[in-house]
């Protein structure tokens, strides 16, 4: 099957030869057509997408799994999400990233995503990840790592990064300081607590909380007048000063009754009112696995391998997102749904959305072509580049 590939795709892409960017979108639209990343399933789709039948399952998996060996792959994921970044609207003002892990065994082989998104439309979106190859959490050069890489293609700076408490230390808080990269992190209870005690007692504060040792400041944010807004202190680690908030958890029969975060940011409100945006990424992590593209049925080991496999499904999702965002535009009252706190949800998710709307619309290799060629004709670039 022999069909031209639109410029506006191929300027992404100028140093990979035109088979390698074909056989990317046969992969994808694949992918698509299986909704899985296990190969084995994915073959069997290659025929209809190429509209060539005549070729066994067997080629067909020759060819995917040769698509998997081309070198330099990280250059290629690069290329694959400056052209994600590429479809997003210019006039959306990003102001949230988050980061979290994500982890499932293979066999004996444990593969944990450690995941950095932008927060767009409300719906966490990759933008950069490193497969770890291990359990546990994260270490500081490890996280250091996702930024940098992401920070090759990103303008990163005076966003807001959203972590939960695995992703602390005062390396990493000194860092994302110093890369002018905001962030709220939840804490766990009694992490810095002498450096907060520390901080200033001076009887010429008139701010009480400011004065508060941390059992203190446990025992104000209990109180029916501080229940919304949480108490709020400053201290310093390395140097740096942050804030450090302590909430009541406003889940009724938590576990844990106070929240605690830090902060570069000042006004506990904002902090507050950020950290649970941060859940946008576990929503993410659902429909790249169980919920849409099946990435815990990867049949590959190799660690550069699964990152060009994540930038693939990246790719798809996000074309499900901003499908399904425009359907949401022409939304009706039908598609939410009340709960008895008061809160309203979509009955369909965005991603849900979009994917229903795509399957209609992809055919083959060439409906999917037309579908992106249209996609990139009406979109500019959201971030700066650098990319060398």
């Amino acid at each position: 099957m022999s069909l031209p590939l639109p410029e506006q795709f191929t300027q992404y892409f100028t140093d990979h030869s035109p088979t390698d960017v074909k056989n990317l979108l046969i992969t994808a639209e694949s992918i698509f057509e299986a909704e899985t990343t296990n190969l084995n399933k994915v073959k069997k789709k290659v025929c209809r997408v190429t509209e060539n039948f005549r070729t066994s399952p067997e080629s067909n998996y020759k060819r995917l799994t040769r698509f998997f060996t081309l070198p330099n792959k990280r250059k290629l994921v690069r290329c694959i999400m400056i052209l994600v970044c590429s479809m997003l609207d210019s006039k959306e003002k990003i102001k949230y990233l988050a980061l979290d892990g994500t982890s499932w065994k293979l066999g004996e082989k444990k593969i944990h995503l450690i995941t950095l998104s932008i927060v767009y439309h409300g719906v966490s979106i990759p933008i950069w990840w490193e497969e770890l190859g291990k359990s546990g959490i994260s270490n500081f050069k490890e996280r250091k790592k996702v930024i940098m890489q992401a920070s090759k293609i990103f303008n990163l700076k005076g966003l807001i990064l959203l972590a939960d408490r695995e992703y602390i230390g005062r390396e990493w808080f000194k860092y994302l300081k110093n890369k002018g990269i905001d962030f709220v992190i939840r804490l766990k209870r009694k992490i810095y607590r002498d450096e907060i005690d520390q901080a200033c007692h001076s009887k010429t504060i008139l701010n009480t909380c400011q004065q508060a040792r941390y059992s203190k400041l446990e025992h104000i944010a209990k109180h029916r007048r501080y229940v919304k807004n949480g108490v709020s202190k400053k201290f310093k680690l390395l140097g740096k000063t942050y804030t450090f908030v302590v909430y009541k958890n406003p889940k009724q029969n938590a576990k844990e009754e106070l929240l605690y975060f830090i902060s570069s940011l000042e006004d506990k409100k904002q902090i507050i009112a950020s950290y649970p945006i941060r859940w946008t990424i576990e929503c993410c992590f659902k429909h790249l696995k169980s919920n849409g593209f099946r990435l815990e049925a990867i049949n590959m080991k190799d660690a550069e391998k699964i990152m060009l496999m994540m930038g693939i499904v990246v790719f798809l999702y996000t074309l499900c997102i901003l499908e399904g965002i425009k359907k949401l535009k022409k939304s009706k009252a039908s598609d939410y749904k009340t709960f008895k706190d008061g809160k309203i949800f979509l009955t369909v998710s965005v991603f849900k959305k979009g994917l229903d709307y795509l399957n209609l619309k992809f055919n083959n290799l060439k409906t999917f072509i037309q579908f992106i060629k249209t996609t990139l004709g009406h979109e500019k670039m959201l971030f700066s580049q650098n990319v060398q």
